[in-house]
This record gives C-alpha cells, sequence and structure tokens, in this order.
C-alpha cells in the first residue's frame, strides 16, 4: 500500500508541473497576451450590428470575443482569428450599446480591450407587419415588411369571455391557441381546427432572444370550414375540357372524388395517353361555395415522383363558365372563357426539395411517407386576390406530370395517374 501510494504522489507532482502553469494540462507556458485588434467598420443591423475588425498578424492570437449585455445578462460572442466580422444581436430597442472586444490566446488570455459603439436598428419585432383575420376553419395571420428575414415566432391566443373586452392584457383570460414560425418578408399563415364562435383574439410576435413585441386585440368569428359533399359532384363536361379518362369503367373520371383513398381499379383516374399537354377537366361542385383549400391524393405507391404522376397543378374557379375560348394571355395562358379565375398553382410536395433543374432526384423515405399522404394545397389570397370568390364550378388542371416536365409537353406518353381532388371552404347555397 505504501508503494502505490508513493507512485500516486509522484503522477499527482508531475502533472502538476505540467506545462508549468501550476497543475492545468489544458494550458501552455509563455504563451503572452496577444495584440489588441482594430475595429474597421461598424455597421447597424436591425436588433444589433455587425462589427468588422482587422486581426493582428500575431501567432499568440487563436480569437476575438464581443463582450457584452443582453436582457440583463452577459453575452460572450467569439469568433476565430480566421473570421473577420462579429455579429452582435438580440437587443430589443434602437439604445446604444459599448461593446467590448478582446483579442484571446489559447489560455483564454485577453488583450486589452477595445471598446466600439453600437446603434442597433429597430428589431424585426418592432418593424414587422402582423394582423389577424379570421379565416375557414380559424384564423390568418398576415406577416409583413420582415425585410431582415428574422425568425420570429407568431404567438396567438383566445379569451372567449367577449366580457373582457376592454380589460387590460393581465386581466385577460387568455388561452394559447398555437405558435407559428416564419423567417417570410410577407406571407399569410393559418391556423385550422377551431370552433366558428365569436372570441377574443391577441397576438404578438417573439424573436429568438426572447423579446416580444405589444400584442394586438381583436374579436373574430372564424370561418365554418366543411368538406363539400362530393356526392353532389358531376362531370361538368364544358366543351373546352381536354382531359378524358382512358376507361370510364376501369378508371372513372368519379374516381376523383369517390373519397375511397384506394389506389386500386376503380379508385383512381388515367387519362388517355395522346391527350395535350396541359391538359384539364371540371367538376360541377352542386352548390355554390368560396374554397379554402384543395387536398390531392395521387395513385398511391405506383412510380412516385416519376411518370404520369402529377407534378404541378392549378385549380380555377367560375360561377358560370361559357366554355368558349378566347386569346391566351400570360394571366390566361390556356384561354378559358372570362368567367374563369385562378384560384392558385402548386408543386407535388418533397420534404427533401427538388433539383435545381426541377427534376426530383433522389427521393428519401420522408419523401415518399408524404407524397401517398398527399397533398394540402391552401389558397393564398397575396398571390391570388380571387382564391376565396364565389364559385360553383371546379376546373382542376394538370400542368404538368413528372414525365411531361422532364421531355416537354409534346411527348408521346402525355397520360395522366392521380387520385382524389377534394375542395374545402364554405358553402354559400
Amino acid at each position: 500500500m505504501k508503494r502505490v501510494f508513493i507512485i500516486l504522489c509522484s503522477l499527482t507532482a508531475l502533472l502538476s508541473c505540467s506545462k508549468g502553469l501550476g497543475g492545468r494540462v489544458d494550458q501552455y507556458a509563455n504563451v503572452g497576451v496577444p495584440d489588441p485588434i482594430t475595429v474597421k467598420s461598424v455597421r447597424s443591423t436591425p436588433g444589433g450590428a455587425i462589427i468588422k475588425v482587422d486581426i493582428p498578424d500575431d501567432d499568440r492570437l487563436k480569437g476575438v470575443v464581443a463582450i457584452y449585455e443582453r436582457n440583463g445578462e452577459e453575452v460572450n460572442y467569439k469568433i476565430s482569428r480566421y473570421v473577420d466580422s462579429l455579429r452582435i444581436e438580440g437587443f430589443n430597442d434602437t439604445k446604444a450599446r459599448t461593446i467590448q472586444l478582446y483579442s484571446f490566446n489559447v489560455n483564454e488570455e485577453r488583450s486589452k480591450a477595445v471598446e466600439v459603439s453600437v446603434t442597433p436598428l429597430a428589431p424585426a419585432i418592432q418593424t414587422t407587419g402582423f394582423s389577424l383575420q379570421e379565416s375557414f376553419g380559424g384564423v390568418k395571420v398576415h406577416i409583413t415588411n420582415n425585410t431582415s428575414h428574422s425568425d420570429l415566432a407568431i404567438c396567438i391566443l383566445k379569451d372567449d369571455d367577449l366580457s373582457d373586452k376592454g380589460k387590460a392584457l393581465k386581466d385577460m383570460k387568455w388561452e394559447e391557441v398555437t405558435t407559428l414560425f416564419t423567417s417570410s418578408e410577407d406571407i399569410f399563415l393559418s391556423r385550422r381546427g377551431l370552433e366558428p364562435k365569436e372570441a377574443i383574439f391577441g397576438i404578438y410576435l417573439r424573436d429568438h432572444w426572447g423579446n416580444m413585441s405589444d400584442t394586438t386585440m381583436a374579436v373574430l368569428t372564424p370561418i365554418e370550414e366543411i368538406k363539400l359533399d362530393s356526392k353532389k359532384f358531376k362531370r361538368a363536361n364544358i366543351a373546352d375540357d381536354n382531359c378524358y379518362s382512358l376507361s370510364e369503367t376501369n378508371y372513372p373520371t368519379s374516381a376523383l372524388w369517390d373519397g375511397s383513398g384506394l389506389s386500386q381499379i376503380p379508385h383512381y383516374f388515367v387519362s388517355t395517353v395522346e391527350g395535350p399537354s396541359p391538359t384539364w377537366l371540371t367538376i360541377d361542385l352542386g352548390v355554390k361555395a368560396r374554397l379554402s383549400r384543395v387536398t390531392t391524393l395521387p395513385r398511391i405507391g405506383y412510380i412516385i415522383y416519376g411518370g404520369g404522376a402529377v407534378r404541378d397543378y392549378e385549380f380555377w374557379g367560375s360561377m358560370a363558365p361559357t366554355g368558349e375560348t378566347v386569346t391566351p394571355t400570360p394571366e390566361n395562358p390556356y384561354g378559358f372563357d372570362d368567367t374563369w379565375f385562378c384560384l392558385g398553382k402548386f408543386i407535388q410536395a418533397k420534404p427533401s426539395g427538388y433539383l435545381s433543374n426541377g427534376l426530383p432526384g433522389d427521393i428519401t423515405s420522408e419523401d415518399s411517407q408524404v407524397y401517398n399522404a398527399g397533398n394540402d394545397f391552401e389558397f393564398d389570397p397575396v398571390q391570388y386576390p380571387r382564391c376565396n370568390d364565389e364559385v360553383r364550378y371546379l376546373r382542376v388542371v394538370f400542368a404538368n406530370t413528372f414525365t411531361t416536365f422532364e421531355y416537354g409537353h409534346n411527348t408521346s406518353n402525355r397520360q395522366v395517374q392521380t387520385g382524389e381532388v377534394t375542395p374545402f371552404g364554405q358553402v354559400i347555397e
């Protein structure tokens, strides 16, 4: 036992002398404090600044650290010696701040401080516009002017007690509805699944550092959203329709709305091989409605992201189509009669993304799952201002299959193979 003790003591002494720095084996002796950096420029940004520095030619220097206070806490932001810019961020106002800059060595020993003053621009939570409006099945947020593309959380609250209107925020009976996230400059975001019942809604923005905007309130009644009754649907057979089934027995047009969710004969639609491309057909909804979205199903599990599966969808609406054709325009490239208006244009969802040339490329397991689960295409009134107008007829345009996208509209096989098309919205009459 005495011998073991002596060995342990010897090892401890050896480690204590390692590097000659009082026992810390992660430090190096006689490194020396590096030279301080020089500030080249300061550029204000929303909620912060970018400080560009000159890194001295000093082998002792490992990196640069900026030290400052944000929301009552000290922040240490480091860069290596091979980077020349420090991003200061997360302030909730435009007050001037003093930032301490240090160069440091491998032992974290710092140079003399270099002070620099920064004056942030107004943060995104103050400059981004946001509004809340009633929507189909819930409420819809409109985000505008997020020009810095900051990551923002949109927090939606609800108070069912209308007598609370006019009370202070802290006295409201708030319940959290949802939190949505975006970095887009201008976007609509929806929260569905709410009762069509009048309530007080609140909304505020929160950024990555916990800074929050003011809360705005509105009394709203979510618009009832239902799946339209497909038993009332029928093929409209408008004169200018050009998409027809290869066999109405095996691949009937009605398979587009039979609600089966199946992909065996006769529960999916297949068009003729030699039909035109793009191609379209018209569904008489049997009611007058305002549409909010359309869900689609493919021919499940068959040539995923390939062949005659639909890549590009368009949906158009009309109250009373004539079937006449007009001179095509950029807004109406198909020459539909003037009663038609576009509800939206969409691409088959693919989580891993398409290649730069638009082809699908590799297909992941998540891609396959999303493909077979179908799409949920929500109409966007920013892009298509008439998308929620009243319609009786829904025209489904198969703008491209994966084959026609890859080989062109003049390819010999212009067949479309797809499953269901299911519209949602509000029935007017």
